[in-house]
């Protein structure tokens, strides 16, 4: 998966299935990176279908899409 999304991408979408309805700052405290960072990762993971986020008032929240879900298990399979 990581050679796929990369390492930055792939631990953004880990954080997010960690941590379900993840704010973009608590996303980013918890993969290590910039909150700009976070977000622009998450707009193309939400791209690919891997995950979503709802706006509450002026938050984002992430969530894990189905299709991400199924890529995080793949990957724990076969490790």
């Amino acid at each position: 998966m990581r050679k796929l999304l990369g390492r930055t991408r792939a631990r953004v979408l880990e954080a997010i299935a960690e941590r379900p309805g993840c704010t973009t700052t608590e996303l980013a405290a918890a993969a290590r990176i910039a909150v700009a960072s976070a977000s622009e990762h998450t707009a193309v993971l939400r791209q690919a279908g891997l995950v979503r986020t709802v706006r509450h008032r002026n938050t984002a929240l992430h969530t894990s899409a189905p299709l991400g879900l199924a890529l995080l298990n793949g990957r724990s399979h076969r490790n």
